[in-house]
């Protein structure tokens, strides 16, 4: 799989230029996710199929999410480290996972607020 990024961002975000640009310089598709496309699997999306037919309009999500899919560590490590200094710290962020990659993006979306509000 080429390396990618499912961005998905119900509003645009202010460090967004500076991932199109990271992701330039470190030859890594940018995938902007619409609201239909949450109801997709995680999985297809990265791959870079487009389904047939989108399910209903849902909601859209209350926040920025990053899904970073086939990434080395040093692309993830340099990546991490620019979104942090462009302000997207608490972004919302998930690996590509064989446990996650048959999810729809609203359910990953889902568990990562679940995830964060353990942790706080």
């Amino acid at each position: 799989m080429k390396p990618t990024i499912l961005c998905y961002t119900p509003t645009p975000a202010p460090w967004e230029k500076e991932l199109r640009q990271l992701c330039a310089l470190q030859t890594i598709r940018l995938r902007r996710v619409e609201t239909p496309e949450l109801e997709c699997k995680v999985e297809t999306l990265a791959q870079g199929l487009r389904p047939a037919r989108l399910p209903g309009q849902g909601a859209p999500l209350g926040e920025p999410m990053l899904v970073l899919c086939g990434l080395s560590s040093g692309q993830l490590e340099r990546l991490l480290a620019a979104l942090a200094r462009a302000g997207a710290r608490s972004c919302l962020k998930a690996v590509l996972t064989p446990h996650n990659a048959q999810w729809t993006l609203r359910a990953l979306y889902a568990e990562l607020v679940r995830e964060r509000l353990q942790l706080s």
